[in-house]
């Protein structure tokens, strides 16, 4: 099994670097196993994928644990991800250009429109959290950062619809489609006809499939190129708007935003 990281071993002119880490190395390499699709692993799982001896993965898991990059489930024994790992993934996540790129135009959008902004990055194939404005005094839900529900999100949607359907397929076959509420779709079917929908109008629409009582309208963010990076959606409550209401009060707007965006999108 090749390791998830892609690791430069050698200096331009084929030596070996002389300053290269293993023991970081494989640190990383442990971290890099838990994805949205995979969350948690077994001592023994971890083992065979890092294809290093049981003794070695444990001191390493451990060490990850007392430094807060992972944590052990007592009864279960099973290793996930730690609070530590997620500062960092938010850190590293609100250090790139393209959120210097976006805020500018959420935060003009926000105070035009006194509603809540959703934005989120496409890395690696995932989509994650970006950068948020929230209105005050109104319905507050917090999408993970590395986010495996994208069928019922209008950002995961806007994502979605966005890309060929080569790749659509690809996505959606390693997602669990699990309903996050009673509202959300679960049938494969279903989805892609929905995205096909979302596709053709250009916006996506959350009809309270991922929070019960939200409603959200997303678009993708694409750059010149076709290269779909992101979404960004405007979030309301059920108790502010109906649906059609916010749809057709929300969709031109959310369409704007991204059309204003899509110019200083990277390449």
């Amino acid at each position: 099994m090749k390791s998830p990281i892609k690791v430069q071993r050698k200096t331009a002119g084929g030596t070996a670097y002389p300053y290269f880490s293993k023991v970081v190395e494989k640190g990383l390499r442990i971290l890099s196993l838990f994805t949205p699709e995979t969350t948690s692993l077994s001592l023994k799982n971890i083992t065979l994928k890092m294809r290093i001896n049981s003794t070695s993965t444990f001191r390493f898991i451990e060490t990850l644990i007392q430094l807060g990059y992972l944590k052990k489930d007592p009864m279960t024994k099973l290793i996930r991800l730690g609070p530590t790992a997620m500062v960092l993934s938010q850190n590293i996540n609100k250090s790139f250009d393209i959120l210097q790129i976006v805020k500018p135009y959420i935060d003009e959008a926000f105070e035009r429109f006194n509603v809540t902004i959703d934005s989120g990055i496409v890395q690696k194939g995932i989509l994650v959290d970006l950068y948020r404005r929230e209105v005050k005094d109104t319905l507050v839900f917090k999408m993970p950062m590395l986010s495996p529900h994208s069928h019922c999100t209008a950002l995961g949607k806007a994502y979605l619809s966005g890309l060929r359907e080569d790749a659509r397929s690809r996505i959606l076959d390693g997602l669990a489609l699990t309903p996050r509420t009673p509202h959300s779709l679960t049938n494969r079917a279903a989805i892609l006809a929905d995205l096909r929908k979302t596709r053709k109008r250009r916006y996506s629409i959350n009809n309270e499939e991922y929070v019960v009582g939200l409603i959200s309208i997303g678009a993708p963010l694409i750059n010149s190129n076709g290269d779909v990076l992101g979404a960004v959606s405007f979030d309301v409550t059920t108790f502010q708007f109906a649906l059609e209401e916010a749809e057709k009060r929300f969709g031109p707007a959310v369409l704007q935003l991204a059309k204003d965006i899509q110019p200083m999108l990277p390449l």
